[in-house]
This record gives C-alpha cells, sequence and structure tokens, in this order.
C-alpha cells in the first residue's frame, strides 16, 4: 500500500510537470490570488454529577471550556490553494482523566491544527486529481475507522476521480513525536458505497487508549507499555441521504497483532457493524426528524475492535452516542472499571422545530459490552445480539435556538443509568447527569 501511493505521488508529480510545459507556450496570464478568513468559535458551560465508576466516591466535575480555530485560505488560481487553521483550546475547571483530550494544551495558547498546499488538475484533464501536502484531517465514511479529531496529521493526501462513478483516494502520515506510521487508500463507488482498507503501526513503545498515548499518562499505573501494536482495516459502507430517509450500514474487520514486553502476542480478528437509519419530515405541520442506531462490536478480551483515530473529539469535548456517556464502538468518555471490551449501542432520537429557529429533541440509548468481568451482570435485553454484559443506559434532551448560519445556542440534559447488578465491578452505581450550556459561532 505504502509503495503504491509513492508510484502514484511520482506519476502525478510527472504529469504536473508535462502540465506545466505545456503552458509555458500559452499566453501568460496574471494570476489572481485571493485571501478568505473564517472562525469558529465554541465555548460550553457544563456540570456532571459523576464521572468516574472506577472510584467509590461520587465524582463531580463543573467545567468551562472553549475552543476556537481561524482558518485562513489562500487561493493562487485555479489549480493551487493553501489552508492553514490556527486553533486554541481552553478548559477551566477541577481537571481529571476523563477530560483528557488529544490537544496541545489546555491553556488557550494557540498551536497549528492544520497546515496544507492543496494542488488539483484542470477541469478537461483525463483522470483529474487532487493532491494535498503538508499537516491536514483525514476522515472517511462515518468517522468509525479514520478520523483525526480537529489535530491533523501530517503526511500527503491524493485523491483520482477516474470516472463519474469511481473516486481513488490514498493517504500517508505520521504521528508527532512517535515511531507510529499511518496509511490507507479509500475507494468511493458513486458516493453510495466506500470502501476503506487502512493501517496502523505503532512501534512507539506504548498502547494507545481513547485515541491518546498512554506514554503521556500523569499516573505512572496507566502507562501501558508495549513492543509493537499492528492493526488493518477492511471497512465497507454504503449509505444514502435522501429527501424523506437515509441510512447507512457499515461492517468493519480488524485484522494483526499486539506485541506485549512480557512476550504475550493478541492476535486481532474482531469486528465492527453499525446500522443508522433517519427520517424527515412534518409533525404537527412542524419540521421533524427520527433516527434509529444500531452497532456491535465484537470482542474477545483484548482480541477487540480498537481503531486509534476513530472519531471522539470535536474540538471542544468527546463526543459519541449519549451526550453524557459519549460512546463510539471501543470506549466511552465516562470512565468504567477495566474489563469491559466492545461498547454496543441500541438507541432512538427524535427532533422537532416547535418555533421558527428554535429546535428540540430527545433520545434514549442502550448500552452493552461484548465482553466483560465474570461479575458484570447479566446482558438482559442485549443478549439477542450476543453482548455479554449491560453497560447501563442514557436520556438526553436538549433545546437549540440557532440563528441564521452563524450563531447557536444549545442547552443539554443528560442522565446516566449504570447497570445496577454491576456493583461487584462498578465502584459505585449511582446515576450520573449532565447540565450544559453551549454557544457556537462562525463567520
Amino acid at each position: 500500500m505504502r509503495y503504491a501511493f509513492a508510484i502514484l505521488m511520482f506519476l502525478f508529480a510527472a504529469s504536473s510537470l508535462f502540465a506545466d510545459q505545456s503552458d509555458s507556450v500559452n499566453v501568460s496570464v496574471t494570476p489572481t490570488i485571493s485571501l478568505a478568513l473564517d472562525y469558529d468559535l465554541q465555548f460550553r458551560t457544563a456540570y456532571y454529577s459523576n464521572i468516574d465508576y472506577t472510584s467509590a466516591k461520587r465524582k463531580s466535575a463543573d467545567i468551562f471550556s472553549q475552543y476556537l480555530n481561524l482558518n485562513v485560505i489562500g487561493k493562487f488560481d485555479k489549480r493551487i490553494e493553501m489552508s492553514a487553521k490556527i486553533a486554541s483550546y481552553g478548559f477551566s475547571g477541577k481537571d481529571d482523566n476523563a477530560f483528557a483530550m488529544p490537544y496541545k494544551d489546555k491553556d488557550f495558547s494557540f498551536f497549528l491544527e492544520t497546515a496544507f498546499l492543496k494542488f488539483k488538475t484542470e477541469k478537461d484533464f483525463s483522470f483529474p486529481y487532487t493532491i494535498y501536502i503538508g499537516k491536514q484531517e483525514f476522515h472517511y465514511g462515518s468517522g468509525l475507522v479514520v478520523d483525526t479529531n480537529n489535530t491533523g496529521l501530517l503526511g500527503a493526501e491524493a485523491t483520482v476521480e477516474l470516472s463519474k462513478f469511481l473516486i481513488i483516494d490514498m493517504f500517508a502520515s505520521k504521528v508527532p513525536n512517535e515511531n507510529f506510521n499511518f496509511y490507507g487508500v479509500n475507494f468511493n463507488f458513486d458516493s453510495l458505497i466506500e470502501f476503506t482498507i487502512c493501517q496502523e503501526r505503532n512501534n512507539s513503545g506504548f498502547l494507545y487508549k481513547k485515541g491518546l498515548s498512554t506514554k503521556y499518562s500523569e499516573n505512572p499505573s496507566n502507562k501501558i507499555e508495549i513492543e509493537y501494536d499492528n492493526k488493518t482495516f477492511y471497512d465497507l459502507r454504503i449509505a444514502s441521504v435522501g429527501e424523506k430517509y437515509d441510512y447507512a450500514v457499515e461492517a468493519a474487520q480488524q485484522k494483526g497483532y499486539l506485541s506485549k514486553d512480557n512476550a504475550q502476542k493478541i492476535d486481532y480478528d474482531a469486528y465492527m457493524f453499525s446500522l443508522n437509519g433517519a427520517w424527515h419530515g412534518e409533525v404537527l405541520k412542524k419540521d421533524a426528524n427520527a433516527n434509529i442506531l444500531f452497532t456491535y462490536s465484537g470482542a474477545k478480551g483484548e482480541n477487540c475492535f480498537s481503531p486509534t483515530f476513530a472519531k471522539r473529539y470535536n474540538g471542544l469535548q468527546r463526543i459519541g452516542y449519549g451526550a453524557l456517556f459519549a460512546a463510539n464502538t471501543t470506549d466511552s468518555f465516562v470512565v468504567i472499571p477495566d474489563g469491559y471490551y466492545g461498547i454496543n449501542t441500541l438507541g432512538f432520537s427524535f427532533g422537532i422545530c416547535p418555533l421558527n429557529a428554535v429546535s428540540a429533541g430527545i433520545a434514549y440509548f442502550l448500552f452493552s459490552a461484548s465482553d466483560a468481568p465474570a461479575d458484570a451482570g447479566d446482558a438482559g435485553f442485549a443478549k439477542i445480539y450476543g453482548a455479554k454484559a449491560d453497560l447501563g443506559k442514557e436520556f438526553d434532551f436538549f433545546v437549540k435556538y440557532k440563528y441564521k448560519h452563524y450563531f447557536d445556542v444549545i442547552f443539554d440534559f443528560a442522565l446516566y443509568m449504570p447497570p445496577s447488578k454491576a456493583d461487584k465491578v462498578f465502584a459505585n452505581t449511582d446515576s450520573s447527569y449532565l447540565f450544559q450550556l453551549g454557544i457556537i459561532s462562525r463567520f
């Protein structure tokens, strides 16, 4: 895969050289240079009543956080464009490992989120392609396997339009300050079917949890040393967006192996399945929508579906299934005891716009684990699809005010209820609730 990418980059460079030579015989044209600036500012205040179920004492937290990015886009002509995004993340309040995110600092200092050069061919080129060189975001499908979470990775990406119905996208990158390679290829068939093959080669000496290296953990007991972690993913996604109905079906397999310092080797053979359906219409002559979600993540102990670069963060906070539990197929925001692997979610949401610029909605989620400690209790309803243990449930409510495209105010309330029968594994089984107010402005 790496060699194919290198060969293609060479062919692109050669074709662009010939294109430039042919252009030199034409009448010279004064270049048109334009500059655009946009910003995105997000602020939130939140109160959590309980965020850590490995502690017998309820751990509450009230915080303020803010995310800002400034994006400068320079267009030199129709083919060449430069983009640079400067970002800042700030956090105030009592800190906790649950709030760890892949951003440089929490003190509002600026960092370079992305900075890349974009080069594309003329429209009448036989096989139009676009090349991106520099620090950039990588994202495919729904982000369950590939998403760089508003941090950007240094590398190269090439998109080739072979026909109206087939686009090939290839990327290669490295994780900063680590011996960790990440690369892959994506085939997009008529914006309906996507097939992605990607590989993670982690030779940094440390395992990654929640997309973060354990190397930088402040607690020595949380640092997990390894020899090598090699993961290969095969991901197939079929999705369609319609005027009234949307759907997305995705299935992925993880192969490879994990080699630990104690000579223990774990062979990966895990998989994930996801199903999403949405409806858009009217209820009582008001715009409304409904969504249903199901995800299953197979696991047998550490042989579990665990992509490092899955979608987990949005620049401001942890995101996922449920405003509070914020799960994906691998982990969650809420800290749960060790021994749970493969998070499964069954969820439903409904939203309506009762007034102009105002929308409201509710959501309900059932969480379960594909593998769990022996004392974790019964899986309940989740046994139907093969889960081993219950992981609780969550109820969400939100109200959102939107002023055109420039300004949003969102209020969230979420209630998470842990599994009552897991009292031998969970250090406490108190419910947790979240009150959150967010403000988003963009220009």
